[in-house]
């Protein structure tokens, strides 16, 4: 099978290289010798850009395949060509600025084929002679393709290729190069289109001045949005409204009245459509601009009616030219329906006391007034809620007054969606940290989600559980108890798993019916609860370890359950036919004298660290073991998997360590502190929580910030490439835990751009990041969801291009089929709820003054990290 795979790389390039000789030999070079000439040189130069870089690259590449190909029998090797071959600065230099040329390349010839009838027949007659009557523009397609193809022929590669082969880790490492590179690709993509829109928006402005701005230094578009800015008056009414379009840069914010004037033979690839103008109205540095939040509508929770309000909400369907009843007005209608609904519930009172009959006034008459009132109570409740949720209002510097005092004017905008302006919000609030020059990790609003978990915490005596509910924007504590002794870690245990044919034995469904949560105690027993969301504290066992020594930490996998001691023994628990763990049952596997303190799933082996040292153990001894530190002293800490990867960190230092989950060969060392220390002043010396998610490594350090990492996603190596974010909040103590809860979001959202994980509300009011506390001490371990993930499949994002575009054939036949239309796109963003733990909340670079009791109280922050469509 691998020589069969091996034969269809070699079909692929060679189809691949002749399809980059083509366009040479019988397009570039005939139109270079053509009289009279069909393209200047300049267009022509333009439209064939790096493609013979292009060829180049991939020639040395075709010799070194051919070579490993003759030595094939012999070595059966192929990944470490590809690693060879794809990580020269050459092969990224000569494919991204063909892909950033690639759209100019398509204008030149787009606009030559409605210029020169005999340019379009010079295409079509190329088209007609060839065999496979490929186009030009799908044979330029070829190069913006070709990674997503190397990736997927690599995956079956890997795929049918055993582990303990001599071409296992290099193919790895091979997917984690190409990864790499497509994710550079993107990168360069996505600044050559900033720079391009930027420069399209300066010559659309009416301002000269404002243009030679634009034009100069490092600025660049972040989005551009339309929007429906809101007039008011003293009482609160919507007077005037106006079709907006804001744009924000990365150090400007600008508002500007769009001139809707189409070039009808062009088809736009970017933000502004040729032959726009735009009035602008505003320019206001991005470090002034101000987003003012009153209390959200999801604060109200279950309450029938909601606070009186300061009177600043807008209505979501205002349209110019009409006047609409604005925000005071709103709320003083529900004010005045929740009086009128208080007043006709006494008068229903009173009428049941009447003692005659009366015709139309009567308890039936009086109940169907207080439901008319309660359903035109919900109706203005909604519209309020729907205002908040599309409604942006900013505070902008104005000009001076006579006396030199700064001013302020106010902005009110709707968007066309909540999801628009919690994106817009979004990248505003990360745009102005960016001014900053620092990178931060921050939180974002948390969705609506009937997700629970369980957090422990400890006193000096003491344990406590509190579980933790995450039904809206704020989580809350359900219930709280306290057990025998502290809390040192806790595992969740699912379902059983369905057999082969999907049902379970008869036997085993009692005991699958609900998943349960165990408790590894500082006294040395193990506790068993009831894990339900809806369901008070139930626990269903309660045993000690064989020579009642602490339970360090706890993992489950298939059936059974692990659990290290502080003794350096490992003790394998199975499960009775009722559900329970068999204590007499139990395995004593002996690993060292020192604690063991992580345990960890590795496909069908558990993981095991006591001091230094790494046990591999399989379902029924350990098989082998190796020295994660060379150094005396260095104790494993913390261990997660990513793909065929395994991070270790250690009780002292900030350095992590990457090793290959197959071969036990370490890949890399990471230290974390110098992106921290550019951020917060102080010593990290020991991380002390570690999770790895969808494409990025969390890091919990001592000094309370987290780090994210970002590590390829693919089956390669999980390298950490590029720089570390900083979390811009922060807990005044060590990061305890940090675990995932899965949660997912299907956005839609016309012409949106890919939401990112970005800075939110500064301030932390109304969205951005939740906390919640609770009396004890410090939070201990993760919640009962999940503490890593596997790896995702490749998200192309700007290398993805759409189906071949044959309009440049008919354009001059049907001129009016090129009518500028909007763009719809639905965008479908999931994400992901993380969890951190520790001692009270704070924001970097913030000085503000918290109370020690606040300082000391256990602290749980819950961030929503968006992830791309894949």
């Amino acid at each position: 099978m691998r020589r069969c795979i091996l034969e269809m790389i070699l079909e692929s390039e060679k189809n691949y290289l002749e399809a980059l000789k083509r366009i040479l030999e019988q397009y570039e070079k005939p139109l270079a010798e053509i009289e009279p000439r069909l393209l200047s040189d300049r267009k022509r130069k333009v439209m064939f850009y790096r493609i013979r870089e292009i060829l180049q690259c991939h020639a040395l590449f075709q010799m070194a395949l051919a070579s490993r190909v003759s030595d094939w029998d012999e070595l059966e090797m192929i990944g470490d060509v590809f690693v060879a071959s794809f990580s020269k600065s050459m092969v990224l230099d000569a494919y991204s600025e063909y892909v950033n040329n690639f759209s100019l390349a398509m204008g030149v010839v787009r606009k030559a084929c409605a210029a020169k009838p005999c340019f379009l027949d010079f295409l079509k007659h190329r088209q007609e002679t060839s065999k496979d009557r490929l186009t030009l523009y799908g044979m330029m397609m070829k190069p913006i393709q070709r990674f997503p193809q190397f990736i997927l022929l690599l995956q079956d590669m890997l795929k049918n290729t055993p582990v303990g082969h001599p071409d296992r880790l290099p193919l790895q490492m091979a997917l984690t190069e190409l990864e790499t590179l497509a994710e550079k690709l993107n990168e360069r993509k996505r600044e050559a289109d900033q720079r391009c829109e930027i420069r399209h928006i300066a010559k659309a402005m009416n301002e000269h001045y404002l243009s030679k701005l634009l034009s100069s230094g490092s600025r660049y578009l972040i989005r551009s949005d339309d929007v429906v800015e809101t007039v008011y008056n003293d009482r609160g009414e919507i007077i005037k409204t106006k079709e907006r379009r804001v744009f924000l840069l990365n150090d400007v914010l600008m508002c500007a009245t769009p001139n809707q004037r189409y070039d009808p033979l062009y088809i736009s690839i970017i933000c502004v459509p040729s032959g726009q103008r735009f009035l602008l109205k505003w320019s206001v540095p991005l470090s002034f601009v101000e987003v003012v939040e009153f209390g959200s509508s999801e604060e109200m929770g279950d309450s029938r009616f909601p606070p009186s309000h300061s009177g600043d909400k807008v209505v979501i369907n205002a349209k110019p030219n009409k006047l609409y009843m604005g925000p005071g007005q709103l709320y003083q209608d529900l004010q005045n329906l929740i009086h009128d609904l208080s007043l006709v519930n006494q008068i229903s009172t009173m009428i049941s006391s009447l003692k005659g009959n009366y015709q139309n006034v009567n308890g039936t008459v009086a109940q169907d007034w207080v439901s008319g009132l309660q359903r035109l109570i919900l109706k203005k409740e909604e519209e309020i809620r729907a205002a908040d949720r599309c409604r942006i209002q900013l505070q902008l510097p104005g000009k001076q007054d006579k006396y030199g005092r700064p001013t302020f004017f106010t902005a009110v905008f709707n968007t066309f969606s909540p999801s628009i302006k919690q994106a817009w919000i979004s990248k505003m609030q990360m745009a102005k940290l960016a001014l900053r020059k620092c990178h931060f990790l921050s939180p974002y609003p948390i969705l609506k989600s009937s997700l629970s978990f369980q957090v422990a915490s400890c006193t000096n005596h003491m344990g406590q559980v509190s579980i933790v509910a995450l039904q809206n924007s704020n989580p809350k504590v359900t219930e709280c108890f306290n057990v025998e002794s502290r809390i040192l870690c806790m595992t969740y245990v699912p379902l059983d798993e369905p057999l082969e044919n999907g049902e379970m034995k008869s036997e085993d469904r009692k005991a699958s019916d609900t998943p349960t949560v165990c408790l590894g105690m500082e006294e040395g027993s193990i506790s068993v609860y009831k894990s339900s969301q809806r369901s008070k504290k139930v626990r269903l066992q309660h045993f000690f370890s064989p020579d009642k020594s602490s339970v360090t930490c706890l993992v489950y996998k298939s059936g059974c359950l692990y659990a290290g001691l502080v003794s350096g023994s490992l003790v394998v628990y199975t499960r009775a036919d009722d559900g329970s763990w068999v204590e007499s049952g139990a395995r004593v596997l002996k690993l060292g004298v020192l604690p063991v303190k992580a345990l960890l799933v590795v496909g069908e082996h558990i993981w095991a660290s006591s001091g230094g040292q790494i046990f591999i153990i399989s379902t029924q001894t350990h098989t082998r073991q190796f020295e994660a530190h060379q150094e005396e002293g260095m104790v494993v800490s913390h261990m997660v998997v990513a793909g065929v990867g395994i991070w270790i960190s250690f009780s002292t230092g900030s350095t992590l360590r990457l090793f290959h989950t197959e071969t036990l060969d370490h890949l890399q060392d990471i230290n974390i502190a110098t992106a921290v220390n550019n951020i917060l002043p102080g010593t990290v010396y020991c991380v002390t929580s570690l999770l790895v998610c969808h494409g990025l490594l969390l890091v919990g350090t001592n000094l309370g910030v987290t780090v994210a990492l970002s590590v390829p996603r693919l089956q390669g190596i999980p390298k950490v490439t590029g720089r570390g974010m900083v979390s811009f909040h922060a807990h005044h103590g060590p990061v305890k835990f940090l675990t995932m809860a899965t949660a997912v979001c299907n956005v839609s959202q016309p012409g949106a751009p890919e939401v990112e994980g970005t800075q939110l509300d500064e301030n932390c009011s109304g969205v951005g990041c939740s906390s919640t506390s609770s009396p004890s001490h410090a939070p201990v371990l993760q919640d009962s969801l999940s503490s890593s993930c596997g790896s995702l499949a490749l998200s192309q994002g700007s290398l993805e291009h759409g189906p071949e575009d044959g309009a440049i054939y008919d354009l001059l036949n049907e001129p009016a089929h090129f009518q500028k239309a909007k763009q719809t796109e639905k965008v479908n963003v999931s994400s992901l709820l993380v969890v951190s733990g520790g001692l009270g909340h704070c924001r970097i670079n913030r000085k503000t003054k918290q109370s020690k009791h606040e300082e000391m109280v256990s602290t749980i922050m819950v961030w929503q990290i968006p992830l791309p469509s894949l």
